[in-house]
């Protein structure tokens, strides 16, 4: 190889060397400008904060929450802002003098050169609460504002109970954990937390309930909220069945709550949005029935055993739904026992007239909604056909007593990948309505507890 040859290779060397480290010394070189002209700051801490004088907020610098305590009464929509302290050398988006609509949080951002942090101020109003509470150790109350109802069995011994209960923290009760009260009477608790009062009213109520454990079902976030026939139910459900707490559907979806803690739910559906939060929740009340979770789903709660939760073997759901005429009742309603099912325990203590139980009079408003089988349409073509194709046994017809329409099914336990499965009982029938916007006077809604209470007895065996 040439020297003329070897000086060429040397010097493209060279140049490609120089070709790579010229942008990067461009880019240093910019850097060190950049470099020059950035000024970090200093800190950008809220240091206190004041509204109206006497309420100071609560500072968590980590997640930039500032929590204000006031009274449960206090007019917070137009709060002075009168003490606000930040780090040295940094400014706020607030100062004193602001007025604040605290019925809403706010953002407050705090700066100090290129730094800044924000911080969530939010007005959180005092609150005295009993969160649960238990008697003897087994009996769990069912909390309604201030009145606590807790059922027992009839041969419970109600003079002398020990109490235990769950409150949030800094609260006082005038009553402690283990003492041992005698509640043939009410008993009042005193509950303080700051500057709230809440006095609650316990009742021990006896029944012949079972105690475990069980949840009412719901599309949304309270009891309050729900339409006015699933709140009538469950308003109902709170004040009549020991050991029932409302989970909302959300809750089931996110796994804040797990079924497995309940013997059964009862699903009780105004009409919702099809399929909607129960799609979204399929998998996990499907994974309750197929371990052994119990269901009654009544009015529209029955059209989910389809392929949302997979109870029925043909995955169907009633396939005879209607609403009637919205309007009062011209006469009694109710259903026919079906033939065989007369001694089904659901049934227990039901008065009966003319082969008709009976659940609602005449002048009770009704919405006629329906949720029932017609067994002798396709495909099932008669009741041995139904039972087999759905895995169900029929216990009600409609109030006119067609055999061939059924209004109230029991899906038995059956084998599902290597586990038995709970009981299902769907109630179609539109007598089993709970809110009357007419609120007659009904004779006959004892036998509708009666048959709400059996049915969820039968289903906690």
């Amino acid at each position: 190889m040439g020297v003329d040859h070897i000086i060429y290779d040397k010097m493209k060397k060279i140049i490609s060397n120089i070709l790579f480290l010229l942008p990067i010394a461009v880019m240093l070189a910019g850097c060190a400008r950049e470099r020059e002209h950035l000024s970090l700051g200093g800190e950008t801490d809220l240091l206190a904060l004041t509204l109206d004088n006497e309420y100071y907020g609560v500072i968590d610098r980590v997640a930039g929450k500032v929590t204000v305590a006031i009274p449960s009464d206090y007019d917070a929509s137009g709060m002075v802002v009168t003490g606000l302290e930040i780090s040295d050398g940094a400014v706020a988006d607030m100062s004193a003098g602001d007025i604040l609509n605290m019925d809403f949080p706010h953002t407050m951002t705090v700066t100090s050169g290129n730094v800044f942090s924000d911080y969530t101020v939010t007005a959180k109003r005092d609150k005295a609460e009993i969160l649960s509470f238990v008697l003897d150790g087994k009996y769990t109350g069912s909390i309604d504002g201030n009145v606590i109802n807790v059922f027992v069995p009839f041969d419970a011994d109600v003079t002398a109970m020990g109490i235990a209960y769950t409150v949030p923290e800094g609260t006082v009760v005038d009553r402690k954990i283990g003492d041992i009260l005698d509640f043939t009477g009410p008993v009042k608790i005193k509950v303080t937390y700051n500057t709230a009062v809440t006095v609650y009213t316990v009742n021990v109520i006896k029944n012949d309930m079972s105690i475990e454990p069980k949840a009412f079902v719901g599309i949304r976030p309270s009891v309050d909220l729900l339409g006015d026939e699933a709140r009538a139910a469950a308003e109902w459900a709170f004040k009549n069945i020991p050991n029932i707490t409302y989970v909302y559907l959300d809750d089931i979806k996110n796994g804040t709550v797990k079924l497995d803690s309940y013997k059964m739910i009862w699903c009780h559906f105004d009409w919702t949005d099809w399929p909607g939060m129960l799609w979204d929740t399929r998998d996990q009340i499907n994974s309750y029935y197929s371990r052994g979770g119990n269901i009654l789903a009544s009015r529209d709660g029955a059209r989910y055993i389809n392929d949302v939760w997979r109870v029925a073997l043909d995955q169907k759901g009633p396939n005879n739904e209607f609403t009637g005429e919205q309007t009062a009742l011209l006469s009694p309603d109710g259903f026919t026992v079906y033939a065989g099912a007369e001694n089904h325990e659901v049934y227990e203590g039901l008065s009966a007239e003319d082969g008709k139980i009976l659940l609602r009079s005449a002048g009770c408003f009704t919405t006629g909604r329906t949720l029932q089988w017609g067994i002798d349409w396709e495909p099932y073509k008669g009741l041995d056909g139904w039972k087999s194709q759905t895995g169900a046994i029929p216990l009600a017809s409609d109030r006119d007593g067609d055999a061939n329409r059924v209004t109230i099914a029991e899906f038995v336990p059956r084998e599902m990948a290597g586990k038995t499965s709970g009981t299902v009982i769907t109630i179609g029938t539109p007598a089993f309505e709970w809110y009357d916007r007419n609120g007659a006077d009904n004779e006959y809604f004892g036998n509708m507890e009666k048959l709400a209470k059996n049915t969820i007895n039968y289903l906690c065996k």
